[in-house]
């Protein structure tokens, strides 16, 4: 089983603003390889470098846009960011914590060799997903500890 990263509104829009760049650069670039009126490039070498490189970036946003997620396999879960891998086993888990105001879903994983210190890693799913991502943890480990908090409130500094 599949479940899709969720990155929050302003890092979507973030990566939508590249992708909008990516594509002003690359028209640029195409008219200025197409020799449009008005437009001057001193070496055609400097526009086709930079449509290669407005791909790749744009390729990298989608990926990561359309590409992230937690796969659920026999002896661990697999974190997939655009074209990043990466796996964490199942024996490697020692608590997940949960914030009662946000929802969001923390794990604490043991590091990769015993002399390593644990970790702390952020589960980026929806909030309307925290319940399915738990639910196919529990799964594949029945006793998880799920541990909730809330964050402290902080302060006002008297002025």
């Amino acid at each position: 089983m599949k479940i899709r990263m969720s990155f929050g509104v302003a890092k979507t829009v973030i990566i939508v603003i590249v992708l909008a760049g990516v594509l002003a650069i690359a028209g640029l670039d195409i008219a200025l390889l197409a020799g449009a009126k008005g437009l001057y490039a001193a070496s055609p070498a400097i526009p086709a470098v930079s449509l290669v490189a407005a791909a790749l970036i744009g390729a990298a946003s989608l990926l990561i846009l359309f590409n992230s997620y937690y796969g659920f396999k026999d002896k661990g879960i697999v974190i997939i960011l655009g074209f990043f891998a990466d796996k964490v086993a199942y024996d490697d888990f020692v608590v997940i914590k949960q914030n009662i105001d946000t929802g969001e879903l923390f794990a604490i994983v043991n590091g990769k060799s015993p002399s390593e210190p644990q970790v702390g890693l952020k589960i980026n799913v929806s909030v309307r997903k925290t319940d399915a991502f738990l639910q196919e943890l529990r799964k594949h480990i029945p006793n998880i500890t799920v541990e909730l908090f809330s964050q402290p409130k902080k302060k006002k500094k008297d002025k």
